[in-house]
């Protein structure tokens, strides 16, 4: 993909996930997704095949970014569920303190 494709592909996702955060997943179409990135249906479709393709890549983009989050949240702790309470605990108030809609 060219520099240009993967700019395009990253707008779409960067949008994508702003507007399911704000709005939740139901809550948020294709229109609303192309209006606010500026990138035509047609031209999404080139990157994605649908929606809910759209919102799995924006969810392991933010896992991605948010790996070095989590680790700090679990720094020091040996206990798996433990490990799991601390990232759930994190990212829920991490989510709420911006105001994230979900769903």
């Amino acid at each position: 993909m060219s520099a240009k494709g993967e700019i395009t592909k990253n707008k779409i996702l960067q949008t994508a996930g702003k507007l399911f955060r704000k709005q939740g997943y139901a809550g948020t179409s294709i229109d609303d997704i192309c209006s606010e990135s500026g990138v035509k249906r047609g031209n999404i479709y080139f990157y994605f095949t649908s929606k809910e393709e759209i919102a799995q890549a924006a969810i392991e983009d933010a896992v991605s970014k948010h790996l070095p989050f989590l680790e700090i949240l679990t720094a020091g702790e040996d206990d798996p569920l433990k490990k799991i309470e601390l990232m759930i605990d994190g990212i829920v108030n991490y989510h709420a303190a911006r105001g994230c809609k979900a769903g």
